[in-house]
């Protein structure tokens, strides 16, 4: 079934990952991929590790599959300078696409939209946050506000942070050659989140909007999107299963966004 993306929409797929392994669905999921994938696969020591890896291979190439005609196995794709994917296939409707991906747990999380740059994080929350890492990761700004936060509310603020800050350097394509520290986010009231930048950055708030996602009990989700022009973007969030055998709208709360957004 052929799904229609409109520009002024992302669509955000959640795949949980199967806790054991399905025999047939890794046979079927291993046959849409490329020789250097499976070497890739067979590399990881841990079952769990395997299991995560072919799940992300195999949706993401039956998920642009479901956008253009092109069959999952057949999917190309090539790194930018930084080492982000992007899609190969000449065909224009595949050119026209974009895509993100990010994994964390048994969750992953993928945004798909056309003709304008994304970025998604997902995080698993249920584990410790790592607080000790933000005054090397985090602008001056930003670890100061964290620390003077109560301490029961310091973990939570870290994995906004941290979704941020991973959700707008993937949408860059850049990856960590951005400085973390050199842009900062603030929250506004109770659901809002705005983004400013250091000056020699080379970039603008007002180019970006961003969405952050509660899933569940253990997963954080943040969203950046390119912004075009002022206009009311719609999330579309779907549930998916290995290979999309089922596909349903998928419920979750939105803790934030962008003024607009």
């Amino acid at each position: 079934m052929q799904l229609q993306i409109d520009p002024r929409q992302v669509h955000l797929w959640h795949l949980h990952v199967p806790e054991h392994d399905d025999a047939a669905c890794e046979e079927a999921t291993m046959a849409l991929l490329t020789p250097e994938e499976r070497e890739k696969h067979g590399r990881f020591h841990f079952a769990r590790d395997r299991r995560r890896y072919l799940m992300t291979r195999g949706l993401i190439r039956s998920l642009l599959s479901r956008y253009a005609p092109v069959a999952p196995r057949d999917w190309r794709f090539e790194n930018n300078a930084y080492g982000r994917p992007g899609i190969a296939n000449a065909l224009p409707q595949a050119q026209r696409l974009r895509f993100n991906i990010s994994h964390s747990a048994s969750l992953v999380v993928a945004a798909l939209t056309v003709e304008r740059e994304v970025g998604v994080d997902v995080e698993h929350t249920a584990r410790t946050a790592p607080l000790e890492i933000a005054e090397r990761f985090f602008s001056a700004r930003e670890a100061r506000e964290l620390h003077e936060l109560p301490a029961g509310l310091q973990a939570s603020r870290f994995w906004d942070l941290w979704t941020l800050k991973e959700s707008y350097i993937k949408a860059r394509g850049m990856g960590l050659s951005l400085p973390l520290d050199r842009f900062s986010f603030s929250f506004e009231g109770t659901d809002g989140v705005a983004i400013d930048f250091e000056d020699g950055l080379d970039d603008s708030a007002e180019r970006w909007q961003f969405w952050q996602f509660q899933p569940d009990n253990a997963h954080a989700i943040a969203l950046c999107l390119e912004r075009k022009k002022p206009e009311d973007v719609q999330i579309l969030r779907w549930k998916a299963t290995p290979l999309l055998a089922t596909v349903e709208e998928f419920r979750g709360t939105v803790v934030r966004r962008s003024p607009g957004g």
